[in-house]
C-alpha cells in the first residue's frame, strides 16, 4: 500500500509493506508512476540497471533509492519499471531494476532527509519520503 500526500512544493510519499525489500519496490512503482508520461501505461521494459547505495540506516537508505531513480529518470531518460532483485545489508542497498527508454517530466528538485521515517508497524514496515516539487 502507498499513497502520496501535496504539500506546497512537495510531495510526501508513504508506504506500507510486509517487509523491508518490498517497502523499496512499493517506492519504486510509486516513482514510476510520478515520472509517467501522460498517464500511459508503461511500455515492456528493455533494460536492466544496477544499483549500489550506502546509508547510514533503511530511512537514509530509502531517500537515497528515491534520489537515484530519480536522477536516472532526469539524466538517462531511464524510467526504472521493476525491480528483479534487491539485497538489504546493514548500511547498504544493491538491486537490479528493469525500465524503459521515455521522456519523464523533471518533476523531483529533491529528495529531502525532512521527516524521513523507516519503522516497524502492526503491518510490516511504514516510511515516509518528502520530495521537493
Amino acid at each position: 500500500m502507498r499513497g502520496w500526500d501535496e504539500h506546497v512544493g512537495e510531495l510526501q510519499l508513504w508506504v506500507i509493506a510486509p517487509t523491508e525489500p518490498e517497502v523499496f519496490a512499493e517506492a519504486l512503482h510509486a516513482v514510476r508512476e510520478l515520472l509517467a508520461e501522460d498517464g500511459a501505461p508503461p511500455p515492456d521494459p528493455v533494460e536492466a540497471r544496477e544499483i549500489l547505495l550506502e546509508g547510514a540506516d533503511r530511512a537514509v537508505l530509502l531517500a537515497d533509492w528515491i534520489a537515484e531513480l530519480a536522477f536516472l529518470a532526469e539524466t538517462d531518460s531511464f524510467v526504472a519499471d521493476s525491480l528483479d532483485s534487491i539485497e538489504l545489508d546493514a548500511g547498504s542497498l544493491r538491486a537490479r531494476v528493469r525500465g524503459h527508454f521515455g521522456r519523464p517530466p523533471h518533476l523531483v528538485k529533491a529528495v529531502t532527509h525532512h521527516d524521513l521515517r523507516f519503522e516497524p508497524v502492526a503491518e510490516g514496515w511504514r516510511a515516509q519520503v518528502v520530495l521537493d516539487v
